[in-house]
């Protein structure tokens, strides 16, 4: 490769300065080219240290190599085994590199080789690194700045960097090799980078520290507490005195340093230069970092060990601090939202603004949110160890900064709903992640905690139910008639609802005189009381799910349905969605009697209907969806007058989402609704599949098919459940119209066999005779393919064998059994049943099909077994043998009741057709199979002729099944099958005697008379 370096400097000069666009692209494809070439990553690697190049040159060459080497070092064609000491050497030079966005790909790559080659090969790399570690050490500690040399500034920082990075990358590996780098990393590591913290305490503490020192000392922290979170995370009997030891001095290190951190940011602030020096900015941004970097690993260690953490010294100091720093700056302004809706104090003067997140502000937003998050995390330990602390007043004061300053609408929040209502609740509804980088959720969040953390309290020691409820009187008595009265009483309502379930089970809370209370205001049509009216849609539906009563009060749904209507200054989208959100989480409340809401149920279905088509966006108008289909759950057959304006509604929003943010999940809601109105409709649903059919064909097509298949399927098996005919409302539109794409997805995709199956039996109960005739080929075809691409043992071919016993049973034999012998289905079950090494389940289900056919029409079952000996060159009488023994030799593999009479049964009707190999099987098979299963069989006491109880009806056998299509016609249709099925209906020892008495007129009684005396004794005995 070095006889190419020319061309390389000169294509790297060519790609960072191109002459013209199609030059560039030349170039850069050559460059890509060149990738695949032995040894080409090591050149351009030192062409990145060579300093003769320019920046971008060499940033472009450091950037590629850093990239791709991570994933191209064990190659051997591209990094040669003989280069690699070369690499790895030349990356150490990278150490002292002060541009950083050359130094880390480099420094990067290193850690990544590291991880590749450590323990086994590379053993020197710590050595390596703690050599220039201590080096710059020993000028630390002699120079009165890290700065006095930038060369020792530039290694000591990239030193630190690669290790923080070298030691994140391994205290994650949990396999033997990454403890044991782990311990050599802290053997080596440790002393030294904890000098350097302290170094940089002493500094700190003396107000003497530069920003480098302040580098170093963040980088150096980062290590320790690295560290300290591995030992921690390890299970207790493997922590070390030493690593235990560490924790608690890391602990009070930053207790001690974080409030000394946070006054230097407040002093460097205060006296911040109209134009600060570099330098300043640089130590600003650092000594920000490093606090933050204190306050996650808190968070960190808390995860991991909550009790044990806070049990450390200094734990519950430091998180008090920050808390203290958030209430005191908090509890400082005038209120979150002024009346203008300018921005508050907070947000003035201590970056509490969505927007203020800067190193210069005094109280940084993530600063703030961090102080908040740890606070959220103690309080459950605060609460059970430390009464001290957690007082009746400790709780009241943050209950009142939480309810006073923290959860009302911020100016932004005011300006959101103004401008893009809903939008702006879409954005409130769905971030489930807010509350870890927002106020208001992150305040929702700590006040359900510190709730929790009270629940303990006997109910005379309660604080924060009954100062909420003081909380509550004193906004009602302020009328709503100004911006501040507004969004107090709006914060107040967020807090009754996130405490809802604490209030309703404390009491003292009259929620219908609250809702008649709530209708003076209501009804003013004052435009800034949608605020509030999205709020109190919102706490209707938290409250009636805590309190699932209230759902019977009237004034609950007239409100909700007032909301959901009302248009004009005085609502907006916002408060219509939240209203429809409220009506689904009162609705869905299954323990209620739904006649509480049917006398809205019109006025709200047709508002709902109304809102999914004025609702701006996919998700506002999903919401809508969700609420409709919540209610056509629950409210059934009632509402079947309002299933054609439903229906005709779903094109035009199914063609009017195409292109557009969410399309595909709003159009997974469409075919989830279109389902649940298929399965209201029942037998009535044939009118709707010409809407149907092209959600399903849609559903399982590219590229809707990657985002809802199963939705779609979850339809198509809705249709056939609740269906009188596939042919319905014509044979081109109706249900049929689906099934050659079902034939042709079970006999080519295995993976969507347990899918496609139970459609497949649902229509052969809806006119298998109908499709045995048409489509027989292809039904037999696939399922012949299926049973020979199925795995022997897997549960996908004892449904498909379930699937041929149905068709058995369903479909006319005649028709069935041409079908059966040219598809070779026949045949692979005679060969199957000869394998002894086959699942004894799976060769049940061989002989279940057997037996079915048998019962059916046993001299068809016999011209089957004849015409498959013919077809392969076989004397029919040795098959037929070979038949009846695999009958006997795995009936006892057959295991349910039910299947096992059916055996019986499809063995007592060969005897009727008078064939002599059958006959001989009477003595000593069939007898003993007769004699087996009327010894498991009981019938009712005093009734020797009923049917046996010890057969159960199929929808006990299949709970699962049977909870599926209960209440739909094709339950209708299986218990219908299953409930005449001989094997269920008829006794068995009525059906021997019959069987019997039949097999004497053809020739029975020769073979009767050689049978075993004492086993013909047996049987009449259990037949008598």
């Amino acid at each position: 490769m070095d006889g190419h370096a020319p061309d390389i400097r000169a294509l790297l000069h060519a790609v960072v300065y191109p002459s013209s666009n199609e030059q560039y692209v030349r170039d850069q494809q050559i460059l890509s080219n060149l990738f695949k070439q032995p040894e080409f990553f090591l050149a351009l690697q030192a062409y990145a240290l060579d300093k003769s190049l320019s920046q971008p040159e060499r940033l472009m060459a450091s950037v590629i190599t850093g990239r791709e080497l991570k994933t191209k070092w064990r190659s051997k064609l591209l990094v040669p085994e003989a280069r690699k000491p070369e690499a790895r050497q030349r990356l150490f030079s990278f150490l002292e590199e002060d541009d950083l966005a050359i130094a880390r790909p480099q420094l990067g790559l290193l850690v990544a080789v590291a991880r590749i080659e450590l323990p086994r090969q590379f053993p020197n790399l710590p050595q390596l690194l703690l050599n220039p570690l201590l080096t710059c050490l020993s000028h630390l500690s002699t120079s009165d700045s890290a700065t006095s040399s930038s060369s020792t500034s530039t290694v000591l920082l990239n030193t630190l960097w690669t290790i923080n990075a070298l030691v994140k990358e391994w205290r994650t590996v949990k396999i033997a090799s990454g403890q044991e780098v782990m311990r050599t990393l802290e053997e080596v590591f440790f002393a030294p980078v904890a000098r350097v913290l302290e170094i940089w305490g002493d500094k700190e503490r003396n107000g003497e520290g530069d920003w480098v020192i302040g580098e170093a000392g963040r980088y150096a922290f980062k290590i320790l507490a690295r560290f300290c979170q591995w030992h921690w995370s390890r299970a207790k009997m493997l922590q070390s005195e030493d690593g235990i030891k560490h924790i608690h001095i890391l602990v009070h290190h930053s207790v001690h340093h974080a409030p000394i951190i946070q006054a230097h940011r407040l002093r460097l602030i205060s006296h911040l230069p109209a134009n600060p020096p570099a330098e300043t900015l640089k130590l600003q941004h650092s000594l920000y970092k490093h606090l933050r970097a204190m306050g996650k690993w808190w968070r960190v260690m808390i995860s991991i060990d909550p009790k044990g953490f806070c049990n450390v010294q200094g734990v519950t100091t430091g998180i008090g601090w920050w808390w203290g720093e958030v209430g005191g700056v908090v509890a400082g302004s005038d209120g979150a939202v002024a009346n203008d809706g300018e921005f508050d104090a907070i947000g003035s003067r201590a970056g509490l603004t969505e927007a203020v997140d800067s190193d210069a502000t005094p109280y940084p937003k993530r600063f703030l949110l961090l102080g908040m998050l740890l606070f959220k995390d103690i309080i459950p330990i605060l609460a059970a160890d430390h009464p001290d602390i957690f007082t009746p007043a400790f709780v009241l004061s943050a209950l009142q900064l939480l309810v006073d300053k923290l959860l009302p609408l911020t100016s932004t929040d005011l300006e959101g709903l103004e401008d893009e209502p809903e939008e702006w609740l879409i954005a409130e509804d769905n971030d489930e992640e807010a509350w870890q980088y927002e106020f208001r959720p992150c305040a929702e969040r700590v006040l359900m905690a510190l709730n929790n953390a009270c629940r303990h309290f006997p109910r005379e020691q309660k604080v924060i139910e009954p100062e909420t409820l003081k909380i509550f009187h004193e906004a009602e008595s302020r009328p709503p008639s100004d911006l501040p009265a507004i969004l107090r009483r709006e914060a107040v309502y967020c807090a009754l609802g996130r405490l809802s379930r604490s209030l309703s089970s404390y009491g003292g809370f009259d929620f219908n005189a609250f809702l008649t209370h709530s209708g003076g205001w209501l009804a003013q049509g004052v435009p800034l009381h949608r605020i509030l009216k999205r709020r109190l849609a919102w706490l209707i539906g938290q409250w009636v799910t805590s309190e699932e009563e209230c759902a019977k009060l009237p004034l609950v749904w007239q409100i909700l349905v007032h909301l959901l209507a009302e248009r004009g200054e005085a609502s907006d989208r916002a408060v219509n969605l939240s209203a429809a959100v409220a009506i689904k989480d009162c609705v869905d409340l299954w323990e209620l009697d739904i006649g509480y809401f049917e006398p809205y149920l019109q006025q709200t279905v047709q508002e709902l209907i109304k809102l999914i088509g004025e609702a701006s966006t996919l998700d506002g108008k999903r919401y809508v969806n969700d609420t409709i289909g919540v209610v056509i759950e629950r409210v059934g057959d009632k509402i079947m007058p309002f299933l054609p304006t439903l229906a005709q509604s779903i094109p035009s929003l199914w063609h009017g989402a195409g292109g557009l943010e969410g399309e595909w999940l709003f159009k997974a809601s469409l075919v989830v609704l279109t389902t649940k109105l298929v399965s209201a409709a029942k037998e009535s649903s044939g009118q709707l599949m010409e809407l149907v059919i092209p959600l399903i064909e849609e559903s399982l097509q590219p590229p809707a098919k990657e985002f809802f298949e199963d939705d779609g399927i979850a339809l198509w098996q809705a249709g056939l459940y609740n269906a009188a005919s596939p042919y319905q409302p014509t044979a081109e539109t109706g249900l049929i119209r689906l099934l050659p794409g079902l034939l042709a997805v079970i006999s080519e995709n295995l993976d969507m066999l347990d899918h496609m199956l139970p459609l497949l039996e649902s229509y052969l109960l809806l006119d298998a005779p109908g499709i045995v005739q048409n489509h027989g080929p292809a039904v037999a075809g696939s399922l012949a393919k299926a049973l020979a691409l199925t795995k022997p043992k897997s549960d996908s071919l004892a449904k498909i064998l379930a699937t041929l016993s149905l068709l058995v049973r369903t479909a006319p034999l005649p028709h069935l059994a041409p079908l059966l012998l040219d598809s070779g289905i026949f045949h692979h079950i005679l060969t199957a049943l000869e394998d002894d090494k086959a699942s004894g389940t799976i060769l049940a289900g061989y002989l279940d099909v057997l037996a079915r056919i048998a019962m059916v029409d046993p001299n068809v079952f016999l011209q089957m077994v004849a015409e498959t000996a013919r077809r392969n060159g076989r004397e029919g009488d040795k098959q037929l043998d070979e038949v009846l023994d695999a009958l006997w030799r795995n009936f006892d593999y057959v295991g349910g009741a039910r299947e096992r009479k059916a055996v019986a049964m499809g063995a007592g009707a060969l005897l009727t057709t008078g064939n002599s190999h059958c006959l001989e099987r009477l003595d000593g098979e069939f007898m003993n199979i007769f004699l087996d299963v009327l010894g498991e069989l009981h019938t009712p006491d005093g009734e020797p002729q009923a049917t046996e109880v010890t057969v159960r009806p199929w929808r006990d056998e299949h709970p699962t099944q049977w909870g599926d299509i209960e209440n739909t016609p094709e339950g209708a249709r299986r218990n219908a099958l299953e409930d005449a099925d001989p094997a269920f209906s008829v006794p068995l020892k009525a059906y021997i005697i019959d069987v019997l008495h039949r097999a004497h007129a053809v020739g029975l009684g020769v073979y009767w008379d050689k049978a075993d005396e004492g086993t013909k004794r047996s049987l009449e005995k259990f037949l008598s």
